[in-house]
């Protein structure tokens, strides 16, 4: 039964300053960036591990993952499950996977080119398990979870940021250090992003509850170190991930170096994060 918030719309009022990139031909953006992002997620597996242990597969489960990019998860996934589906729009996002799992020699994964909004429940077949990675990139979430929990046939689990900082405040930094108009004449942040609106989980799990789905949640920390060769290796790597503008370089180098130290072989970054696991079983309250 629907209270004072409607859950949805304030997701469709707010999702849209929450990801700078959308409005956009997702696909194409994701294309043009895949082989950069395949570089970044596979440079720490150890998280992927850590994640898909978590979902307790046993060899006979079958999973769809949900937006599954170049297969950072979808690859270890694969070790455990009888099979996974991985569904994501980026052609370039698949073809990067479908080498990864070439190189790995895995054969049990089938990748389907399309997004979220616009699969039908007719098309795919109920997996045992359904899984989100932060690719809730949707403008009717609850649409989307509908569908979700309508394929899972044992659980639902969905991993994202708890405070929205997937640039590990960049943006935060560069809006404390502006110089002056950003290009789209919105000051302290060239996209323009909006930081109105409660954190997207809290979205998720409030609009889960008015479903009738009574969803676990669960904070998680996690801890990396990520190798540069060099200062102007990894401004190059940013800047292209974060559609850094060309006067922002200076700042966008000021922020790396002073999360930076020396190692063996160059230069090492650690990285810190929150995120926040919401699952459920199924076998409870259908959704409303």
């Amino acid at each position: 039964m629907p209270g004072i918030i409607n859950w949805n719309e304030l997701w469709k009022a707010t999702h849209a300053g929450g990801f700078h990139h959308h409005g956009k031909d997702l696909a194409a953006h994701w294309d043009s960036r895949a082989r950069l992002f395949n570089k970044r997620v596979m440079k720490n597996r150890e998280w992927a591990k850590s994640q898909v242990a978590i979902l307790g597969l046993t060899p006979s489960e079958t999973v769809l993952d949900m937006g599954a990019g170049t297969g950072r998860l979808a690859l270890p996934l694969a070790r455990q499950a009888k099979s996974v589906t991985a569904l994501d729009q980026s052609a370039g996002m698949l073809a990067c996977l479908q080498e990864n799992m070439a190189a790995e020699g895995i054969g049990n994964i089938r990748c389907i080119q399309k997004s979220w909004n616009d699969v039908s429940l007719d098309e795919l077949e109920p997996h045992d398990v359904v899984l989100s990675s932060n690719s809730l990139g949707v403008y009717d979430l609850k649409e989307a979870l509908t569908k979700m929990d309508a394929l899972a046939k044992r659980a639902v689990y969905i991993f994202t940021f708890s405070d929205g900082k997937r640039d590990d405040g960049l943006r935060q930094f560069l809006r404390e250090n502006r110089d002056g108009e950003s290009t789209d004449g919105k000051r302290g942040s060239w996209h323009g992003r909006s930081e109105i609106g409660p954190a997207s989980y809290l979205v998720i799990y409030n609009l889960l509850a008015e479903m009738g789905i009574l969803a676990d949640i669960k904070m998680m920390n996690w801890q990396s170190d990520v190798h540069y060769a060099s200062l102007d290796e990894a401004v190059a790597e940013w800047k292209e991930m974060h559609e850094v503008p060309d006067e922002k370089d200076q700042q966008l180098r000021e922020f790396l170096s002073q999360r930076m130290t020396k190692d063996g072989s160059g230069l090492c970054m650690h990285r810190s994060h929150r995120q926040v696991l919401i699952s459920w079983q199924k076998g409870g309250s259908s959704p409303a």
